[in-house]
């Protein structure tokens, strides 16, 4: 009788270690659980002066999103600009690029200026936010 015990411990044991190879075959270092770093810059320019824009002229925002390791675009990201009472949202393009569109009327300014937060989400990134990327000035 207790000479079964160490054959099915020996048994058990390779039938583990066969399956904790197959495990860490699988996982891949996990790397690609990892999310890579992202940045994005507001191209157009950081301030707006609203006092310089007519009623119904539309203001366009352009933003684009890079990785922050090598410096490509980043496609299909989510992009949201928002703050005094209005948003616009897009998603990039090819290029890492997407054009945020506002009208002046959009804007309900208590004081002379304010500013407008960027948001930014994509697929295997980390969030990006921007509390100050874009400054609106009366």
């Amino acid at each position: 009788m207790a000479i079964g015990i160490p054959i099915k411990m020996v048994v058990l044991t390779i039938v583990g270690m066969a399956g904790l190879a197959a495990m860490l075959g699988i996982i891949d270092n996990g790397q690609s659980a990892i999310p890579k770093s992202m940045h994005a810059d507001v191209d157009s320019g950081n301030l707006i002066l609203l006092s310089a824009i007519n009623d119904s002229d539309s203001i366009d925002v352009i933003v684009e999103v890079i990785n922050s390791i090598d410096g490509t675009p980043i496609r299909k990201a989510s992009a949201v600009l928002s703050g005094e009472g209005t948003s616009a949202v897009n998603v990039t393009d090819e290029n890492g690029i997407t054009k945020l569109r506002f009208k002046k009327s959009d804007f309900e300014m208590e004081s002379g200026e304010g500013y407008l937060d960027l948001d930014v989400k994509a697929n295997g990134f980390r969030d990006y936010t921007n509390e100050y990327a874009v400054k609106l000035v009366r």
